[in-house]
């Protein structure tokens, strides 16, 4: 459960120096990670290279500087007073556009890689993903239903502890309270994924007897949320509803010494993304 990295760190994409270097060695980062799925090419990887240098170059330049006008803003109010659910709610929001914005910025550009693909390397591809969606439903299966709701407590507790410092018993009270009455979408979003890439693989195996293949996968890569299901959304929503709430009233609780430590943590952070994006 990432709830309050959601809200103040869904931007905490830069939280430290390891994050720092590993945002200005992501191109190789990524070709360490892709691995995992495909076997590029000399000359796919030439092309990557290429659309690679410009989406980083491009988010150094347009995206950090949002971040860390959310970052700046976030704390100011927080400072001011206690933030209302609805208000913590507009923060997922924003954060959330922070993704849509990089995903609709390289989606376009996806399509001409994807028709360098080979169907070997197609299969390849989805065969590994599939291998991964049985992995996590296997793990998720090792585990009873009061076992997840241990480990979210303390997942979240440790989260908390991380950007506030150590938590009153109040608090922890808190999180055991609101923790259960989350909505597990895991099924959901399992089937979501499968379906994506259901779809997305009918795609790319026709791409070249589609006449309008870029379109249409640019239009399910940028709008995939229309595959949710309305029980998926409904859950996703009372999710988020419950999240507001929630942070509402931990920060209610916050002592100044806590207060300290999350500007603390705001400031390093912001520092960070000013050093990328000067980099």
């Amino acid at each position: 459960m990432k709830i309050f990295i959601a809200a103040i760190c869904a931007i905490f994409l830069l939280s430290g120096c390891t994050s720092k270097w590993a945002y200005n060695n992501i191109d190789w980062l990524l070709y360490w990670y892709v691995d995992d799925y495909i076997d590029l090419e000399r000359s796919q990887k030439k092309l990557l290279d290429v659309k690679v240098e410009e989406w980083h170059q491009w988010h150094r330049e347009s995206e950090l500087v949002q971040y860390k006008e959310q970052l700046l803003d976030l704390q100011k109010r927080i400072n001011q007073g206690n933030l209302s659910a609805q208000e913590w709610r507009a923060e997922f929001k924003k954060a959330s556009g922070h993704w849509q914005r990089f995903r609709d910025h390289i989606v376009p550009e996806l399509s001409v890689l994807a028709v360098e693909t080979s169907d070997e390397q197609i299969e390849s591809l989805y065969a590994a993903l599939e291998e991964e969606n049985i992995k996590e439903q296997e793990e998720r299966d090792e585990e009873t239903i009061e076992e997840r709701l241990e480990d979210s407590k303390k997942r979240l507790k440790k989260q908390l502890k991380e950007r506030l410092g150590r938590l009153s018993d109040e608090q922890k009270l808190l999180v055991d309270y609101y923790i259960p009455q989350f909505k597990s979408t895991f099924d959901y979003w399992l089937a979501y994924r499968r379906l994506i890439q259901s779809k997305s693989k009918e795609l790319m195996l026709n791409r070249h007897e589609l006449a309008d293949f870029s379109a249409q996968f640019s239009d399910l890569l940028m709008n995939p949320e229309s595959l949710r299901t309305e029980e998926h959304k409904a859950a996703i929503e009372h999710n988020s509803e419950l999240s507001g709430k929630m942070l509402a009233e931990i920060q209610a609780t916050l002592s100044e010494k806590q207060y300290k430590h999350l500007n603390n943590e705001i400031d390093d952070l912001v520092e960070d993304i000013t050093d990328l994006i000067k980099d």
